[in-house]
């Protein structure tokens, strides 16, 4: 009787290895984005930028004075001190191209909202406010990361207890292929109809749990069930959203299939 995988075609261990590199590099990509923040930040706090005169912009209709005029010219020159700064961490980091593959603009415009992306690119509209919302968006973006980084050590920790769970169950069921049953005694066939009932409880035991981790992570990112939640994320680039769901489910299937196939020979035996 034919048993590997159905939604797989490695052994569920090979799955669980990838899935765990998988949060690794999650998680380290994000610690540094978290550090590349946090070295833009300390660049743009030099006095340079925080001490430097304001720019206003002109009324409308009116001759624009020597002082507006040199007031840009220093917004401009801390625009592109910015813009160095940003480009330099942020955007210099190895996996940035791969990862989100877009202009200065759309990165800050991202980041820090429409409004300061538009205040970093216009020098008639960068000031003192938009210099203390830019701060303010950067200690946010910190913070989604380190809230990102103890995602990726939940998700983790609840994908090691899923392998503990579900591996022996796909090995234990692998073996049983090699079984032939159709010459086992009625007593022999009864004990592994009882033992795959056993198995059945374990893996559904161990999907509930995994539905649980899924929701308390959609909980803790205040994601609405219409909306990709972080275990789908992490999970992005794979064919199956949930993998750990779908082995369990695999499972089922292959614990159904040797079930109907041992009552079938308990039948005939009868």
């Amino acid at each position: 009787m034919q048993s590997p995988a159905i939604c797989f075609d490695r052994s569920f261990t090979e799955v669980f290895d990838e899935i765990i590199n998988t949060l690794l590099t999650e998680r380290a990509q994000t610690e540094a984005e978290y550090d590349a923040f946090v070295t833009f930040g300390e660049r743009i706090s030099d006095r340079q930028l925080t001490h430097s005169s304001c720019s206003h912009a002109g009324s409308p209709g009116s001759v624009m004075t020597t002082h507006q005029k040199q007031a840009q010219s220093h917004a401009a020159q801390r625009l592109s001190m910015i813009r160095s700064a940003y480009e330099e961490t942020i955007m210099s980091l190895p996996f940035y191209s791969d990862e989100y593959d877009d202009t200065y603009f759309e990165s800050i415009c991202e980041e820090f909202g429409s409004e300061i992306a538009t205040a970093l690119t216009t020098p008639e509209c960068f000031g003192p406010a938009a210099l203390k919302a830019l701060f303010d968006r950067i200690e946010t973006a910190k913070s989604e990361r380190q809230r990102h980084i103890k995602a990726c050590t939940r998700e983790r920790d609840s994908i090691e207890t899923a392998a503990d769970r579900v591996i022996p169950i796909d090995e234990e069921l692998s073996a049983l292929t090699s079984v032939n049953f159709d010459s086992q005694s009625f007593g022999a066939l009864d004990a592994h109809h009882n033992r795959l009932s056993i198995l059945a409880d374990h893996c559904e035991s161990a999907a509930q749990t995994r539905q649980k981790t899924i929701q308390q992570q959609r909980e803790f990112y205040n994601i609405s069930q219409a909306d990709m939640d972080v275990t789908a994320y992490f999970y992005r680039e794979y064919d199956i959203t949930y993998p750990v769901l779908a082995m369990c489910s695999d499972l089922t299937t292959r614990i159904t299939e040797f079930h109907r196939c041992i009552e079938h020979i308990i039948t005939d035996v009868e």
